[in-house]
């Protein structure tokens, strides 16, 4: 069978829910919108849950938003060394100011302006992400990152937002992301590296805030709170001497606050011991080198097993990304007990007394069933050698590997598949169960473990495991081909078809082939999809797969403005599946027809195949792609002059979408209606179509409702 968005199966979705992804057939999933508002969006780090004092800088900070009156945004720029506290004071003042933001507290990683390997940072899947908190995915978001920032700064620019934008280095990137709404507030954190960060705040009017150490009385503090007021109350001369010897750092104040807590070490026998470490001249900032110093005497007071898995959840691949931090990664990476359980091969109950005591003595962060390290807490770890590294990451790949074709299965259980874990996996219970709810939950879990998933593909890629990475890339097709994150797809499945070109297995090279063609002509790569998808061609052994191959390059051809040259490979893939007895891919490739004919004005072909399209679909049943043919049915009668036919075929369109609560394709349907209603001499009805159009586009996010307002106006 042809895998494309308009493949139906009896896979139903009944209700209404927001952002659902519903599985149509075989290698298809589309995102549609629910009815009522969605919540608004929480999206801030787990690893900042912990703050303390800056009374001074808040006070600033809620001073000047108070106050201002201009055009734009409130922006600060928040800078310091890491491990001072810069990401959670931005947290902090967000969250006790919730209510100034009824429409989110959002976040991007902006991975030091460095990373382009799809995993999480960069400026095209800071986009992407952002345009998710906000409800707004899949379908809906443009092919290319320019389309995508005009539709961020469109559903910003009405809004009241805090937006926090974490660990930049280019001033170009931020201003790309900056709302224009006077009603938001924006913090961009920085190490120091922000380029041009005078002139930045001078062109925005920004507060500069640039955080050090703690002054002595709130370290003390911090240090009460984490190790109790007994424990100070003891030794205050001891406290006081372990806050200047952690020179007000938070981060390492937190770390040799976890040593007195376990150890039950004096406050002054810690702290002398820092002193003489302290002495001992250490590479790279002075401050950086207090927390390798509490780290080196928190790793010296672990026992054995708690030093194995301090070192092993360290070499979770998740945050691997190119830098220029001496020393190697620092970026934050979250991940779950399973996976940790995976690194550190131990079973669940264990797994999870070492995570508690490891949050215990704070070497790692902790909240709702998910664990942090501090980029610095990460590297210091990594300092130290591990002899089962290489071991331990293979079995959390092949951890999330099985996990993520466990929620791809969830969310189409019934697509054609090559890789070995999936002919394990199916027909097994499924732990999301079934129905809408399975779909749903999968997609979450998905979301939730993407840039981990994208980062187990590289350290495969670059460990020349093979057979990994291109099955985790096949894994990833429901959350990529249903939610457009195209940086991160295209990057991962170079990396997958490499692989499998290296194994030379025909299957997976056809698999890859397929699934990265697909992401390339979406996005208009087309002389790189030609490549791909002639490949894949190539490598497919199967007559359907060869269908499917040729489906995909005259789509990429049609999709170039080459509808001539799409029409002799819709033809070839029509005859193979007429062949093969299979009536879907037969109406799908007779649509595909139909619109290359209807792009070469040649009405009477195009109505042929469209009707006949339409026949099949609904004798399959298949309501969602009948609708869909009906559609572009009424486009051809509106091409030909006469809206009056164009009109009933419409209606019925509208109606099985409303049916299947496809918002989008509500609104596509609605403004052609519009159109209809403005020829045959109806501008009230016209007009009222119109706005009706609007407020499904504004439903689903997509910047065309802006788009119809502006032509109005």
């Amino acid at each position: 069978m042809s895998g494309n968005d308009e493949h139906g199966s009896g896979n139903r979705f009944d209700g209404e829910a927001r952002n659902v992804v519903q599985a149509q057939h075989i290698e298809v999933m589309h995102v549609h919108g629910g009815s009522g508002p969605p919540e608004p969006p929480s999206a801030f780090p787990l690893a900042a849950n912990r703050f303390h004092d800056r009374r001074t800088m808040l006070e600033r900070i809620t001073e000047v938003v108070t106050s201002r009156d201009g055009s734009g945004p409130a922006l600060f720029v928040v800078a310091g060394l890491r491990g001072v506290g810069k990401t959670a004071m931005a947290v902090h003042w967000g969250s006790t100011q919730r209510d100034r933001f009824p429409d989110g507290l959002l976040y991007a990683d902006l991975g030091g302006g460095l990373s382009r390997r799809g995993m999480g940072g960069g400026l095209g899947e800071a986009v992407t992400s952002l345009l998710e908190q906000l409800g707004v995915s899949g379908d809906h978001l443009s092919y290319s990152d320019q389309g995508r920032l005009a539709l961020l700064r469109s559903r910003l620019a009405r809004r009241k937002v805090l937006l926090l934008l974490d660990d930049a280095r280019l001033s170009g990137e931020v201003e790309r992301l900056l709302p224009t709404s006077p009603h938001s507030v924006v913090f961009v954190t920085t190490d120091g590296g922000l380029t041009e960060v005078g002139d930045f705040a001078g062109r925005h009017d920004a507060e500069v805030l640039v955080l050090g150490g703690l002054p002595e009385a709130d370290g003390l503090a911090l240090l009460r709170t984490l190790a109790g007021d007994e424990t100070v109350d003891r030794d205050p001369d001891g406290a006081l001497r372990l806050v200047r010897a952690c020179g007000g750092w938070p981060l390492a104040i937190r770390m040799a606050a976890g040593r007195v807590k376990v150890r039950r070490r004096g406050l002054g026998e810690l702290a002398a011991g820092l002193e003489a470490a302290r002495r001992v001249p250490r590479p790279g900032p002075a401050e950086e080198g207090i927390v390798q110093m509490v780290g080196d005497a928190a790793y010296g007071d672990l026992p054995d097993d708690l030093r194995r898995a301090y070192r092993l959840l360290a070499l979770h691949p998740g945050g691997d990304r190119p830098t220029v931090v001496p020393g190697g990664p620092t970026s934050t990476v979250e991940f779950g007990s399973g996976a940790a359980a995976a690194l550190l091969d131990r079973p669940a109950p264990e797994t999870d007394h070492l995570l508690d005591s490891l949050v215990d003595r704070h070497l790692l962060d902790a909240d709702s069933g998910r664990y942090a390290f501090h980029g610095l807490v990460r590297a210091h770890a990594r300092g130290h050698a591990e002899p089962e590294g290489d071991t331990a990451v293979r079995r959390v790949a092949e951890w999330y590997l099985r996990m993520a074709a466990e929620a791809d299965l969830a969310i189409n259980p019934y697509r054609p598949t090559t890789g070995p874990v999936f002919r394990e996996l199916r027909g097994r219970p499924s732990p999301y169960g079934e129905g809408r709810d399975a779909v749903q939950r999968a997609l979450g879990r998905l979301r939730l473990e993407h840039r981990n998933l994208a980062a187990v593909v590289h350290a495969a890629g670059d460990r020349g495991w093979h057979d990994l990475a291109w099955q985790v890339c096949e894994a990833l097709w429901g959350f990529y081909f249903s939610l457009k994150h195209y940086d991160q797809w295209i990057d991962t499945h170079r990396i997958g078809l490499r692989a499998a070109q290296e194994l030379d297995d025909p299957g997976a090279r056809f698999r890859m082939g397929i699934q990265l063609g697909r992401a390339l002509y979406e996005t208009k790569r087309f002389e790189e999809a030609h490549e791909v998808l002639a490949g894949a061609l190539h490598a497919a052994t199967a007559p359907l797969d060869r269908a499917t191959a040729l489906e995909f390059i005259g789509r990429a051809h049609l999709d170039a403005g080459e509808p001539e040259r799409a029409l002799e490979y819709f033809l070839q893939a029509r005859d193979l599946e007429t062949r093969h007895d299979r009536p879907r891919g037969v109406a799908i490739n007779l649509h595909h027809l139909g619109r290359a004919h209807l792009a070469l004005n040649t009405l009477d072909e195009a109505r042929d195949c469209l009707e006949r399209a339409q026949r099949l679909f609904a004798e399959i049943p298949d309501p969602y792609n009948q609708a869909r043919v009906l559609t572009t049915l009424g486009r051809l009668h509106l091409t030909a002059g006469d809206p009056g036919a164009a009109m009933p075929v419409l209606e019925t369109a509208l109606e099985i979408m409303r049916t299947q609560h496809r918002t989008y394709q509500v609104a596509e349907i609605t403004e052609s209606l519009s159109e209809v209603a403005a020829l045959t001499g109806d501008p009230d009805r016209s007009e009222t179509l119109r706005q009706a159009a609007i407020m499904a586009y504004d439903e689903v996010g997509s910047l065309r409702a802006d788009e119809l307002r502006d032509a109005s106006a």
